[in-house]
């Protein structure tokens, strides 16, 4: 059995729910740093889409891989996105 195997005998809605929270404290993030006008505070909206791609996934519209390959193309962008920002002037 892979590692990780047990994961597949909880409730899906555990997952649903967990995605919930982790779309919630992506658009918090979002605010906080538009709200401390970060330069990569747009940034963040590729997390929170990648949350919503996950959610597309156990709403049965994408398959785990499609899911999955989405939110680490999201992720890298978004790490790209922010470290090429440059600092905004005060």
């Amino acid at each position: 059995m892979p590692i990780g195997g047990f994961l597949d005998t909880l409730p899906t809605m555990l997952y649903v729910a967990a995605h919930v929270a982790f779309l919630a404290v992506g658009i918090w993030a979002w605010k906080k740093a538009t709200d401390n006008k970060l330069a990569f505070a747009s940034g963040f909206w590729l997390y929170v889409a990648s949350q919503v791609v996950f959610l597309g996934f156990f709403g049965g519209v994408l398959t785990m891989k499609m899911a999955v390959l989405c939110d680490q193309t999201f992720m890298v962008i978004m790490v790209i996105y922010i470290v090429t920002r440059k600092p905004q002037a005060s």
